[in-house]
C-alpha cells in the first residue's frame, strides 16, 4: 500500500488546478511505500495538453541529490493530471512507461477543479491498481 500525506495530495491538487487545462508532473519521493515529499516539474512535453513529459533536469538533479544524500530517500514514481480525463494510465501513459519500479499516480482534473490521485503500478503489457492511502 502507498501511502501519501493529506498535505502532500493537498499540494498536487493545487499543482493540477493551476495547470489546467496542461498536465501537470512531480516526481514522488519517499522511503519504502511511503511517499514524504513532491518534487513540482515543468511539463515540457510537446503538447502538454495532451501529454505529460517530467523536465529531464529536473530528474537527473533529484536523482544525484539523492544519491548523494544518506536520508534513505529515493525516487518512488512520478505523478501527472489529466485534465477533463479520468484518474488512470492512458494508452499514452502505458507506451511511455520504462521504469517498471516506479509508482505512478494520477488526478483527474475536471473543468478546474482537481480530485485525489489513483496509483498504479507499471507491469509488463500495462498498469495494475495498487492501494493508496491518504493519512
Amino acid at each position: 500500500m502507498i501511502t501519501l500525506p493529506r498535505a502532500l495530495a493537498d499540494q498536487l491538487l493545487a499543482l493540477a488546478e493551476a495547470a489546467y487545462p496542461h498536465e501537470a508532473c512531480a516526481l514522488l519521493v519517499g522511503a519504502g511505500e511511503a511517499i514524504t515529499r513532491i518534487v513540482p516539474a515543468e511539463n515540457v512535453a510537446s503538447d502538454p495538453r495532451r501529454h505529460f513529459e517530467v523536465d529531464p533536469a529536473t530528474q537527473i538533479r533529484l536523482r544525484r541529490a539523492l544519491r548523494e544524500a544518506a536520508g534513505g530517500e529515493a525516487l518512488l514514481g512520478h505523478w501527472h493530471s489529466h485534465p477533463d480525463g479520468r484518474a488512470e494510465p492512458s494508452a499514452t501513459d502505458a507506451a511511455a512507461a520504462y521504469e517498471p519500479d516506479l509508482v505512478w499516480l494520477i488526478s483527474s482534473v475536471t473543468a478546474g477543479k482537481a480530485f485525489p490521485p489513483a496509483a498504479f503500478a507499471c507491469q509488463s503489457g500495462g498498469f495494475a491498481p495498487l492501494p493508496l492511502k491518504i493519512t
